[in-house]
């Protein structure tokens, strides 16, 4: 396979474990918005209990851990065809894509701040994406 295509391929895998962990994250948050009510401290084991069960039991949650083992899976793959030194910091893509499912779907307010700070990551990930992701 060509070199190119090598880092082409390498930068989609990428940005499909980006999708998988802003995906697991969203369905994790919209799961615990939806089922798990803590009542008093979580230090008092009956209320970690509850919890905890409240949590397991909840589908959104356990599609969030389904998509998580996807995104473990591909990360593999990942790691197996470049410099962790150039794969990991991409994965700060899922902090931006985060953002926009949480304000989309998750109706959550976004500051300004925040939106500043995804364009910032953005600027990083842009210089990082300049360099050889493989390893040879």
């Amino acid at each position: 396979m060509p070199e190119n295509r090598k880092r082409v391929t390498v930068f989609l895998m990428i940005l499909a474990a980006v999708c998988l962990e802003a995906t697991g994250q969203t369905l994790y948050k919209a799961g615990i918005n939806r089922e798990a009510v803590v009542h008093g401290s979580l230090w008092h084991l009956p209320n970690l209990f509850s919890f905890v069960w409240q949590t397991v039991t909840n589908w959104r949650v356990l599609s969030g851990l389904a998509v998580y083992v996807a995104e473990v899976l591909l990360w593999w793959v990942i790691l197996s065809r470049s410099d962790i030194s150039y794969a990991f910091p991409l994965m700060s893509m899922s902090y931006v894509l985060l953002l926009i499912s949480a304000r989309v779907f998750l109706h959550e307010q976004v500051s300004l701040e925040r939106w500043i700070g995804a364009c910032t990551i953005m600027v990083g990930v842009y210089l990082i994406t300049r360099t050889a992701p493989l390893h040879h």
